[in-house]
């Protein structure tokens, strides 16, 4: 992934908790699911879980290239949760293109 490509994925996965009202473990099992599954998150776990990784090493805002209902710390506490989920779903599936 290049150097700033994480932030783009991370963006993805605050726009999908838009329409989410609590960042518990139901929406990052959820979420975690759906990214499994290639379902709206279509790149697959491993870009995220990435993604996630450099994020959480971030010491820079994350929630401040789009607007969201989740503050910054509710969102890193989701994705400290989503990291988990997806840990949890090891080993993925690969898939054929």
């Amino acid at each position: 992934m290049p150097r700033d490509d994480w932030k783009g994925v991370v963006n993805q996965i605050l726009y999908g908790l838009i329409f989410t009202r609590e960042l518990d473990d139901v929406a990052a099992s959820r979420m975690a699911d759906a990214m499994v599954e290639r379902q709206h998150f279509v790149a697959g776990p491993g870009v995220y879980a990435a993604a996630i990784l450099r994020a959480r090493r971030h010491r820079g805002p994350l929630t401040d290239e789009m607007p969201t209902p989740h503050g910054e710390e509710g969102f890193r506490a989701f994705l400290e949760l989503l990291a988990a989920e997806l840990d949890a779903r090891r080993p993925w599936r690969r898939t054929t293109s």
